[in-house]
C-alpha cells in the first residue's frame, strides 16, 4: 500500500478517476466470487483513490456500488456521507452494506434530500423511521409511510398520525401503514382524539365489534370520527345515533355508506322534528323504510 500511495501521489485527479474506474470495473466483474479478504483489499484501494478524484467519477462509483451486496463497506459509508446527494443518494437508497446505526447517524445530521433517499430503501427498521418521521418534511414523511418495507415503532406511528392531521396526502398513506393490529386497536381507544380520530375514520383493521364498543363507550369526538367512515353497519350506527349529538346524527344521515336500521331511522326522524336540516338529509336517503315516510313528512312540515 505504501508503493500505491507513492504512485497515487504523483497522479493527477483525472488519472485517479481513470484508475478508479478500472479498479471498480475489476471488482464488479467478479464481486460475487471475492472473499471477505479480497473485498477488504478493494475497499482499501478504492478508498485511497476517492480522496483525489473527479466529481463525476464519484457519482458513477456510487451508482455502480449501490446494488452490490458485498460492496466495500468503508467506501460505501464514505459515499453515503457526502453532502452532494448525487453522490450519496444511490447508496443511501439501495446499499445493503449500510447498517441501521450508520443510516440513523446520517438521518440525524443530513438534509431532506438525504432523508428522502433513505426513506425509499427496501427495508427500514424502527430506529431509522423514528428519525425520518421526526426530522423529515412532508415529502419524506409520505415516502417512508408509503414504504411497505418500513417498520414503525408505536411512538413513531403516533407522531405520524398527529402530523397527518394537517396533511391529506400523509393521512391517506397512514391509513394503510403496516402496524400490528393490537397497536391499532389500542390507539383507537386513546383519549387523545388527535391519535384515535384518524384511525377510527380510516383503519380497516378495526372490526365492527370494536367500532361498536368504542361508539358505545368513548367520547363524542370518537363518535364523530366513526361517523365519517366509508362503510358502517347497523350495529355501529345504532350506537352512534343513540349517543351522538346533533353533528354526529347529521353526519350519519348524510353518510351514504352508513347502513341504518329501522330503529335507527325512527330515532333520526324523532330528532328531525326539531332539525329541518336533518329532516332534509334523511329525506334524500334512498333506503328509508316506506312505512316511515309519513312520519318524515310530518317532520318536514
Amino acid at each position: 500500500m505504501t508503493e500505491l500511495d507513492t504512485a497515487l501521489s504523483r497522479a493527477s485527479d483525472s488519472q485517479h478517476s481513470s484508475i478508479l474506474r478500472r479498479i471498480t470495473d475489476l471488482f464488479l466483474g467478479d464481486s460475487e466470487r471475492f472473499s471477505g479478504d479480497h473485498v477488504a483489499v478493494f475497499d482499501d484501494v478504492i478508498y485511497r483513490l476517492i480522496e483525489r478524484t473527479e466529481h463525476s467519477a464519484l457519482i458513477e462509483l456510487s451508482a455502480k456500488l449501490a446494488p452490490i451486496g458485498n460492496a466495500p463497506v468503508n467506501v460505501v459509508v464514505r459515499l453515503s456521507n457526502e453532502d452532494d446527494i448525487a453522490i450519496s443518494g444511490p447508496v443511501l437508497e439501495q446499499s445493503d452494506v449500510l447498517s441501521e446505526q450508520e443510516l440513523a447517524e446520517i438521518a440525524k445530521k443530513k438534509g431532506q434530500d438525504h432523508l428522502a433517499a433513505i426513506a425509499g430503501r427496501r427495508r427500514l427498521g424502527e430506529t431509522v423511521t423514528d428519525i425520518l418521521v421526526d426530522r423529515g418534511n412532508s415529502e419524506v414523511a409520505c415516502k417512508v409511510t408509503g414504504n411497505q418495507g418500513a417498520r414503525f415503532s408505536e411512538p413513531g406511528f403516533v407522531k405520524l398520525i398527529k402530523r397527518a392531521k394537517n396533511d391529506k396526502t400523509l393521512a391517506a398513506a397512514v391509513a394503510i401503514v403496516d402496524v400490528p393490529a393490537n397497536v391499532i386497536v389500542r390507539l383507537a381507544y386513546d383519549d387523545d382524539i388527535a391519535i384515535a380520530g384518524p384511525i377510527l375514520e380510516k383503519s380497516n383493521v378495526l372490526t365492527a365489534e370494536i367500532l361498536a364498543d368504542i361508539a358505545a363507550t368513548k367520547s363524542h369526538r370518537h363518535l364523530a370520527s366513526i361517523a365519517g367512515r366509508a362503510q358502517i353497519n347497523e350495529t355501529i350506527t345504532d350506537a352512534l345515533i343513540a349517543r351522538g349529538k346533533s353533528d354526529v346524527i347529521r353526519k350519519i344521515a348524510a353518510n351514504e355508506g352508513a347502513r341504518i336500521s329501522e330503529f335507527g331511522f325512527v330515532k333520526l326522524i324523532n330528532g328531525a322534528k326539531s332539525d329541518k336540516v336533518l329532516a332534509a338529509t334523511i329525506a334524500a336517503r334512498p333506503d328509508i323504510p316506506p312505512e316511515l315516510l309519513p312520519f318524515l313528512k310530518l317532520a318536514l312540515a
